[in-house]
C-alpha cells in the first residue's frame, strides 16, 4: 500500500506540470497574437490618447482589482491549504486502521472538512462586494477628477470644442474602465477555486481568449469613430456647435485632429469587452468542473458529542 501510494505522487505530479506546461503555452500563443493585433491599433491612436488610456485609466482600474482581490486570494489560497494537508493526513490514517471507532472520528473530521470548506467558499464570494465597493468608489473619483480639467470657459473657437471632445472622450472612457472592474470581479470566487485547484488552464485560456478579444475590439472600434459620419453623429448629439468643426475636418482633410477622438472612448470598449469575455469563460468552465459551481449557502457550527 505504501508503495502504490509513493508510486501515484510522481504521476499526479508530472500531471500538473503537463497542465500548467500546456496553459502556458496557450497564454504565450493568444499573448502573441494581441500583441500583433495592439500593433496595429497603435497605428490609429496618438501618443496623447495613448497615455491618457495607458496612464491613469489603468492606474485606476489596476488599484481597484488590486485592493478588491488580492488580500482574498492570499488569504483563501493559504487557508485551503493547509486544510487539505491536514485532511490528506485523516485519509491516509483512515486507510490503515480499521477500528470502527477510528472510523467514526474520521466521519467526524469529514464532516468538519466540509463545514471548513464551505466557510472558504463563502468568503470568497464577498470579493463581489468588496469589488463593487471599490469600483463605484473608483468613478466617484474619476468624474471628481474630470471636473478638474483644464477646460476653455468660451464656445467660439474650434479649439474649444476640440478640448470639449476630448474631455468627453475622457470622461466616458473612465466610466467603462469602472464597469470593466466591476465585471472582472464577478469571476474572482472562480479564480480562487482555480488558485486552490492548481487549474492553471483555466485562467490562461480565460486570460488569453479575453486579450484577444481585447485587442480586436480596440482595433475595431478605433477603426469606426475614426470615420466622420459617426463622430458628426456622436458631436451632433452632444453639442450642435462642434458639428461645424467635423465638417471643416472633413474639408479640409485634417485626419490627426479628427482621429484622436474618442480614442480613449476605444480603449475603455476594448477593456469592457476583457471583462466580460474573461469573466463569461471562467463561469463556464466553472460550470463544467466537478460539482460545479461552488455557490454560497447558511452553514450551521458542528455538534460535537
Amino acid at each position: 500500500m505504501n508503495q502504490s501510494n509513493r508510486t501515484d505522487k510522481p504521476s499526479t505530479k508530472t500531471s500538473a506540470a503537463e497542465v500548467a506546461a500546456r496553459g502556458t503555452l496557450i497564454s504565450i500563443i493568444l499573448r502573441i497574437a494581441s500583441f500583433l493585433l495592439s500593433q496595429l491599433t497603435v497605428r490609429f491612436v496618438s501618443a496623447s490618447a495613448l497615455g491618457k488610456a495607458s496612464i491613469p485609466l489603468e492606474l485606476l482600474l489596476g488599484t481597484s482589482l488590486f485592493v478588491g482581490r488580492e488580500g482574498f486570494r492570499l488569504a483563501l489560497t493559504k487557508e485551503v491549504s493547509e486544510h487539505n494537508s491536514t485532511v490528506n493526513d485523516d485519509v491516509g490514517d483512515r486507510e490503515y486502521d480499521e477500528n470502527e471507532r477510528n472510523k467514526n472520528q474520521s466521519n467526524m473530521k469529514q464532516k468538519q472538512g466540509m463545514h471548513t470548506r464551505q466557510k472558504i467558499v463563502n468568503v470568497s464570494w464577498l470579493s463581489i462586494p468588496t469589488g463593487a465597493v471599490l469600483s463605484i468608489a473608483a468613478l466617484i473619483m474619476h468624474l471628481h477628477s474630470c471636473k478638474y480639467l483644464s477646460l476653455p470657459k468660451t464656445d467660439a473657437a474650434t479649439s474649444d470644442d476640440l478640448a470639449r471632445l476630448n474631455a468627453f472622450d475622457y470622461k466616458i472612457a473612465g466610466m467603462l474602465f469602472c464597469l470593466a472592474s466591476f465585471i472582472e470581479s464577478l469571476a474572482e470566487p472562480l479564480i480562487i477555486r482555480c488558485l486552490q485547484e492548481m487549474d492553471v488552464a483555466t485562467k490562461a485560456k480565460a486570460e488569453g481568449v479575453a486579450l484577444l478579444c481585447k485587442a480586436a475590439s480596440c482595433f475595431g472600434v478605433l477603426y469606426i469613430t475614426a470615420t466622420f459620419w459617426f463622430q458628426n453623429l456622436v458631436v451632433d448629439f452632444m453639442h450642435p456647435t462642434t458639428i461645424d468643426y467635423g465638417l471643416d475636418l472633413k474639408m479640409k482633410g485634417d485626419r490627426d485632429a479628427s482621429n484622436n477622438n474618442f480614442a480613449v472612448t476605444a480603449f475603455g470598449v476594448s477593456q469592457l469587452v476583457y471583462a466580460m469575455v474573461y469573466t463569461a469563460i471562467i463561469y463556464w468552465r466553472g460550470m463544467l468542473a466537478a460539482g460545479g459551481i461552488r455557490w454560497p449557502k447558511c452553514i450551521q457550527a458542528p455538534i460535537h458529542n
